[in-house]
């Protein structure tokens, strides 16, 4: 009986010390769970900051980018804006001078054709003395009468042709053109509609033709009055030719050393300096904008950033320290384990 009980008692602290170890398996294994917890927690810190670090490099460097080009392309716009007006005060003044040197030329022309046209003047008022003591209408003073009723020169011969071409297509235009759709609406036979656009052609015809032969006979009563009034245009058409050479000459030969364009001269070549000076200005203030203006705004942008690199650097260094303590513990818990 003795012997029973000592057994039993050893049987029930075996059970006791296996219950014990139990626990303490157990509690490492659940203190094993939490350190990998607590280690894949730190992990997605430690790629958060990283993240964060590159964000805020990626930041700074597209900052840095904006604010170049933002502060250039305003520089470039304030330097275009002065060079224009300077421009815009320059061609004020260049036209100025045109306008003057036009001016001049005028009154030069003016001046030698004065008389020629003085002489076209009195050939008028000759042709028109004729006409009126003949009793003869003033269209007959016309290119278009001249060609039409007594061409003799190529052009109001060409004229005269012309003429004949645009006779014979307005009858063509009311017989064909107008009448023509009316025509077909109210009659109904083939032949009768085309008869009665002939006959309106031809009607057409012959009353310009009548037409013609009217005035012709009413203007051509005496041929003599017609060759001097003939003689006369042949007169002003030279003068004209006359004073559109003598133009051309005057205005090729017109060189700005035949006038006083002193004051002028000197407010051009003042606005050409002007221009070219903010030209210069703008670009010695590019050249600067890129060799300094830059480097300065990547510097201050730079060490802005950098402050907010630092912080998260120092978070990454704290994080990574403690990751690789919690590694540490948890490997060694998890041999312990499996050693027993």
């Amino acid at each position: 009986m003795e012997n029973e009980n000592i057994v039993e008692n050893e049987l029930n602290k075996e059970n006791v010390s296996d219950s014990i170890e139990q626990n303490q398996n157990d509690t490492r294994e659940k203190e094993l769970l939490e350190l990998k917890k607590s280690i894949n927690t730190l992990k997605g810190k430690l790629t958060t900051l990283e993240s964060k670090k590159k964000d805020i490099e990626k930041e700074a460097s597209d900052l840095i980018a904006t604010t170049i080009y933002q502060k250039k392309m305003n520089l470039e716009r304030s330097c275009d804006e002065i060079i224009k007006e300077a421009e815009q005060r320059l061609k004020v003044v260049e036209k100025e001078k045109a306008d003057e040197r036009k001016k001049n030329i005028n009154n030069l022309i003016e001046h030698n054709t004065r008389n020629i046209k003085e002489n076209n003047v009195y050939l008028l008022n000759e042709i028109k003395r004729i006409l009126k003591e003949n009793n003869l209408p003033s269209f007959i003073n016309s290119s278009i009468y001249m060609s039409l009723w007594y061409p003799t020169t190529i052009s109001e011969m060409v004229g005269s042709v012309i003429g004949i071409l645009v006779a014979i297509l307005i009858p063509t235009i009311l017989a064909f053109g107008i009448f023509r759709d009316q025509i077909f609406k109210v009659f109904s036979n083939g032949i009768f509609r085309w008869i009665i656009i002939i006959f309106i052609y031809f009607l057409s015809l012959f009353i310009i033709g009548l037409i013609w032969l009217l005035v012709d006979k009413m203007t051509k009563k005496n041929m003599d009055v017609l060759n001097e009034i003939k003689e006369l245009r042949k007169n002003i058409a030279d003068n004209k030719n006359e004073i559109k050479k003598i133009t051309d000459e005057t205005t090729k030969g017109a060189t700005d050393d035949k006038f006083d364009y002193t004051k002028l001269d000197r407010e051009i070549e003042a606005g050409k300096i002007e221009v070219e000076n903010h030209r210069n200005k703008k670009k010695e203030a590019l050249e600067h904008f890129v060799n300094v203006t830059q480097d300065e705004i990547t510097k201050k942008v730079g060490e802005e950033a950098r402050k907010g690199i630092s912080a998260v650097d120092k978070e990454i260094e704290s994080v990574k320290k403690e990751l690789t303590d919690f590694q540490k513990k948890h490997d060694t818990l998890k041999i312990n384990i499996a050693e027993g």
